[in-house]
C-alpha cells in the first residue's frame, strides 16, 4: 500500500512495511532506502544519534532484525523526525556523481588533506564517481518513523536521561512514556 507522506509536503511517501503500536498510536515501519528517497533532506540533514540498543522482540519483529534485534534512536535536524533504524552498520564505500574537474583534484591531493580516500572512476554511463568509506546499513534496513519533532532543544528534552536508561530492560517502556508526552502537543507529536 502507498501513502503520501504528508510530514514532508514535497514527496509522495514510502509503502508501509509494518507499524509498531505506542499507547494506543499506531506508527509506521518503512524500507529505509525508500524512506530516504521520499525525501532527499533525510539524508542530507545533520542527525542527532542518540545511540544503539537492544529493542524488544515485538519492534524487532517490526523491524525485521535479526535476532540481535539492536537499533539506533536518530533525530533528523532538517526534517525533525525522531526515527528508529532497524539493523547495526558495517564500514562498506558508498559512491557520489562529483564534476570530472573536482575529481581530478581529489585523485592528486593527499587524504589528509582533503584529497579522495576510496578513489575515483567512471560508471558504466561515463558518470565521475568518487567513492568514499563510510558506515553502510544492510540491504533491506527499515525505520519506524516515531514522532515529529520541531526544535532540537524539545528534542533533546523529550530524550533527557535516554543514555541512562535505553539499555536498561525496560528502556523501551521508557522511551514510550516519554514519547506519550507528544501526544496534547500540535506542534510536536507522535509520527
Amino acid at each position: 500500500m502507498t501513502h503520501d507522506d504528508s510530514t514532508s509536503g514535497e514527496n509522495a511517501g514510502p509503502r508501509q512495511l509494518a507499524s509498531l503500536e505506542l499507547d494506543g498510536a499506531r506508527l509506521w515501519v518503512y524500507d529505509l532506502a525508500e524512506f530516504n528517497a521520499a525525501d532527499p533532506k533525510r539524508v542530507s540533514s545533520f542527525s542527532s544519534n542518540f545511540g544503539w540498543w537492544q529493542v524488544p522482540a515485538d519492534v524487532a519483529r517490526s523491524l525485521a532484525m535479526p535476532t540481535l534485534g539492536k537499533a539506533a534512536l536518530e533525530w533528523i535536524h532538517d526534517t525533525g523526525e525522531l526515527v528508529l533504524l532497524g539493523g547495526v552498520p558495517t564500514v562498506g564505500e558508498i559512491s557520489v556523481d562529483v564534476p570530472e574537474s573536482v575529481a581530478a583534484v581529489g585523485a592528486v591531493m593527499p587524504a589528509f588533506l582533503g584529497g579522495t580516500v576510496g578513489g575515483v572512476g567512471r560508471d558504466v554511463a561515463g558518470n565521475v564517481r568518487e567513492l568514499f568509506k563510510s558506515e553502510v546499513m544492510p540491504e533491506g534496513s527499515r525505520v519506524a518513523l516515531l514522532a515529529h519533532i520541531r526544535h532540537g532543544p524539545k528534542a533533546h528534552e523529550v530524550l533527557w536521561g535516554w543514555h541512562r536508561e535505553h539499555r536498561k530492560a525496560d528502556g523501551w517502556r521508557w522511551l514510550v512514556d516519554r514519547l506519550a508526552r507528544l501526544a496534547g502537543d500540535s506542534a510536536d507529536h507522535l509520527a
